[in-house]
């Protein structure tokens, strides 16, 4: 779902899970999974989602923020740039 996109848009070792790259992850119960938040409390997170990894790197991990934050702006790349 997400390979093709970063294909298109020149960002390698991204958009798949393999070795090597770069893995944004949202793990999550479909079955438990709920907004919380609301008017009085809009950055309540979310139940249900018990992992997050950006880059490879927990930032939600047993459903409680780890307090890293790895992620950075990804730009398209020209075409033939290499890593």
């Amino acid at each position: 779902m997400t390979g093709r996109p970063a294909r298109r848009l020149g960002l390698r070792r991204r958009g798949l899970i393999r070795p090597g790259y770069a893995a944004d992850l949202v793990l999550f119960d479909p079955l438990t999974v709920q907004d919380t938040a609301d008017y009085d409390d809009p950055r309540r997170p979310a139940t249900g989602i018990p992992y997050v990894l950006v880059g490879g790197t927990p930032v939600i991990d047993d459903s409680r923020p780890t307090g890293t934050l790895p992620g950075r702006t990804l730009r398209r790349r020209a075409e033939g740039a290499t890593w």
